[in-house]
């Protein structure tokens, strides 16, 4: 099974798996690491080799981080370059995490995953108007 690794600033990636574990439940090979504040860039790497070693049966890793060359991103990568198995993303959103795991836990091959990230997370972003909730006759959707 292809495992999923979060982090992020602050107590980015419990929260968002915590959301992720409300909607779909609880995740096999699902890992979270914060980097609150505080932490030192030792402690992060010390906590990100933890979580991989959690993984360390999973075929594939994919990680998701909040921000791309942030501290959690930039520890990860190295590890990622030194490990084949891994793909790491930044810019995570609760969309797309949601779209990869139910995915995953469905069958879909690591390949078609990678197909469908970036796409996903672009998908769940966007901005809300109130001519969206007008049909055509002047009627709202709320009905």
């Amino acid at each position: 099974m292809t495992g999923i690794l979060v982090t992020g600033h602050g107590h980015f990636a419990t929260g968002i798996g915590s959301a992720v574990k409300l909607i779909l439940g609880e995740q096999e090979n699902f890992v979270t690491v914060d980097f609150p504040e505080g932490d030192t860039k030792t402690e992060l790497e010390a906590n990100m080799k933890a979580a991989l070693e959690q993984l360390k049966s999973a075929e594939h890793i994919l990680v998701f981080c909040d921000l791309l060359s942030g501290s959690p991103f930039n520890t990860i990568v190295p590890l990622a370059m030194a490990d084949g198995r891994m793909r790491v993303f930044y810019g995570t959103n609760l969309g797309m995490l949601i779209e990869v795991t139910m995915n995953r836990n469905l069958g879909s091959s690591f390949e078609e995953l990678l197909e469908d990230i970036v796409k996903t997370g672009r998908e769940q972003v966007g901005a809300f108007s109130s001519e969206q909730t007008e049909n055509s006759d002047g009627d709202d959707d709320w009905d």
